[in-house]
């Protein structure tokens, strides 16, 4: 079964698309292309906008409208038009001061697709770091039986948090727009912090930060440098963390 339920709750217009498309086979061939294309995308407004480019970028930001569009993205395609109109105006000052804008609706798209076309019979793990190395590394050996999100800062894993059903996180203390112990305390305020396993990814084995981890009720610490060993540990702690609520 589609879970076209997961997009209506997220505001996509799938019915007014589907009038578009026709059936849903092309409607979600469609938006799988168009999900796979997306980061490729915002990688070229980065690169027009630090060249300062405008009429590069204001192409890229209408194929990207259009897209939006036309799959029901209706909000983010308000938010492309937008800068679709200020490269066209060479509003730099804009484009420099709003881009985040760009970069956290292309995430939440990303985000919620992935979780659209995963398979529905895999816990989602929730994995937050600002290094690539380390969120390959970790998706690499956890994905063959988890779904995996990824995030690369703070405000990326709470959006994160609060829009999904997690099965565990994974957190890194050091990312920039939001911290870990951002993080830590955000689920600690939505009471979350006793429901869903957290573990924390760092590289920092000082006493203090030890004990100020362990007192927010963090499940256990994945030290820096790790290996695949460790970290089926760390799976191993997380299903042990479930399987002890059935006792």
């Amino acid at each position: 079964m589609e879970k076209v339920d997961l997009l209506v709750n997220n505001n996509v217009d799938v019915k007014g698309s589907l009038e578009f498309w026709g059936d849903i086979n092309s409607y979600n061939e469609n938006l799988l292309e168009f999900k796979e294309s997306l980061q490729e995308k915002l990688e070229n407004l980065t690169y027009y906008k630090n060249n300062n480019d405008c009429p590069n970028y204001a192409i890229i930001a209408h194929s990207m409208k259009s897209e939006a569009k036309y799959l029901g993205f209706k909000e983010e395609a308000e938010i492309f038009l937008k800068h679709e109109l200020k490269g066209k105006e060479n509003d730099l000052d804009f484009i420099n001061n709003n881009f985040q804008e760009i970069i956290n609706t292309c995430k939440k798209i990303i985000s919620l697709l992935n979780i659209y076309f995963s398979d529905n019979t895999k816990k989602i793990i929730l994995i937050a770091d600002d290094s690539n190395i380390i969120l390959n590394y970790l998706e690499k050996n956890i994905e063959q039986v988890y779904n995996i999100i990824k995030a690369k800062n703070g405000e990326e894993a709470i959006n994160i948090i609060d829009n999904n059903n997690l099965y565990a996180i994974l957190l890194d203390l050091n990312m920039p727009n939001l911290n870990g112990f951002d993080v830590l305390e955000h689920l600690k305020s939505k009471y979350l912090i006793n429901k869903i396993p957290v573990i924390i990814i760092t590289g920092d084995n000082t006493e203090d930060t030890i004990k100020k981890l362990f007192n927010y009720g963090v499940l256990d610490v994945l030290n820096k440098p790790f290996t695949e060993s460790n970290i089926k540990r760390i799976l191993t702690t997380i299903n042990n963390f479930y399987e002890r609520d059935k006792i």
